[in-house]
C-alpha cells in the first residue's frame, strides 16, 4: 500500500489500528456509564417531580428506548472493534481470544433488564411511585423557587446583619 508521500510501513499500518482500536476501546467503556447517569436522572425525575402518570410514563418509555438503542450501538461498535482486532492479531501473529465478547454480553443483559423494568413501570407508573396527583403549580414551583416572604425580606433589610 502507498500514499501520495511514499509508502506506508506494515509497522504504520499496525500502530494506526491500535490508535483506533485504543478509541474505540474508551467509546465502549464511556456509553454505559453515560446510560446508567441517563437512566439514574430519569427515574429520579419520575420518582420526585409532580407529574401526570401519563406524564411520568412517557418518561419511562424514553428510557426503556434508550436502553435498547444503547444495546444495539454498543453490538455495532463492538463488531468494528472485532474487525480491527482481527487485523492486529493477523499483524501479530497471535490467535483469537475466547472471551471477547463477554463483557457486551453483560452490559446488553444489563441494559435488556433496565428496559424491561422502564417498561413495565411504565405500564403502570402509579403502583410503583403513588398516585400522586399534579397541582397546578407544581411545573413552576420546581423550576422558579418561590420569593422569600415579604415579613423576612423587610426585617432583614431594616436590621443591620440580618439579626431581628
Amino acid at each position: 500500500m502507498s500514499d501520495t508521500h511514499g509508502s506506508v510501513t506494515k509497522s504504520q499500518i499496525y500502530e494506526q489500528r491500535c490508535a483506533e482500536f485504543r478509541s474505540l476501546n474508551g467509546f465502549f467503556w464511556q456509553i454505559p456509564l453515560i446510560v446508567m447517569t441517563l437512566n439514574g436522572g430519569l427515574w429520579f425525575a419520575v420518582a420526585s417531580l409532580d407529574v401526570t402518570p401519563v406524564a411520568k410514563s412517557a418518561i419511562l418509555c424514553f428510557a426503556g428506548i434508550a436502553n435498547l438503542a444503547m444495546i444495539v450501538a454498543l453490538v455495532r461498535l463492538r463488531g468494528i472493534m472485532e474487525t480491527l482486532l482481527a487485523q492486529i492479531r493477523i499483524a501479530e501473529e497471535t490467535p483469537s481470544g475466547r472471551w471477547g465478547w463477554v463483557v457486551l454480553t453483560v452490559f446488553c443483559g444489563l441494559f435488556g433488564i433496565a428496559a424491561l423494568g422502564a417498561f413495565a413501570a411504565a405500564g403502570q407508573p402509579e403502583v410503583f411511585f403513588g398516585a400522586k396527583t399534579p397541582s397546578a403549580a407544581a411545573p413552576v414551583a420546581w423550576f422558579c423557587p418561590a420569593p422569600p416572604s415579604t415579613a423576612a425580606t423587610t426585617r432583614a433589610v431594616a436590621s443591620p446583619g440580618g439579626a431581628p
